[in-house]
């Protein structure tokens, strides 16, 4: 007899929130924030965690859904933190802005380097593993301070 794992996945800035054990019922989260949006349209950032490390700090994915160009993929955890699809460039187009807490993210183009759909694997991953999904490789990014 194996013990499922829940998942909590947050958006909104944390104002919302469903508990998940498995795929289907993250598909129908992910679906339901897809389809509900921000006040100005734009995709929220969702946070996908299973608890929290030894020092308080939560485990899992900070990332976007559903942007229908490009994405972004953070891994909370160990490890590098930004996940990229190698065949992707660099974004180059006009800012994307996402919905954080009602105030729009400043993306870098290296952050935006995930497919709408390796971003919904990724999260499935997650969920499956219960660890860094495999699917995106990983890089650390500077911030534009260093």
């Amino acid at each position: 007899m194996s013990l499922l794992t829940t998942f909590t996945v947050r958006w909104d800035n944390g104002k919302k929130s469903v508990l998940v054990e498995d795929i289907e019922q993250l598909d129908t989260a992910l679906d339901q924030i897809e389809n509900e949006r921000g006040p100005k349209g734009r995709v929220f950032v969702v946070d996908i965690t299973n608890g929290r490390n030894a020092n308080g700090v939560a485990r899992g994915l900070h990332m976007t859904v559903g942007h229908p160009v490009r994405n972004r993929v953070f891994w909370m955890g160990p490890g590098d933190n930004v996940g990229f699809e190698p065949e992707l460039e660099p974004w180059n187009g006009d800012a994307i802005e996402f919905d954080y807490g009602h105030l729009p993210t400043e993306e870098t183009p290296e952050t935006l380097r995930v497919s709408r759909m390796k971003a919904r694997e990724a999260a499935r991953e997650f969920i499956r593993t219960n660890e860094r999904p495999t699917c995106l490789a990983w890089q650390t990014v500077p911030s534009p301070a260093t």
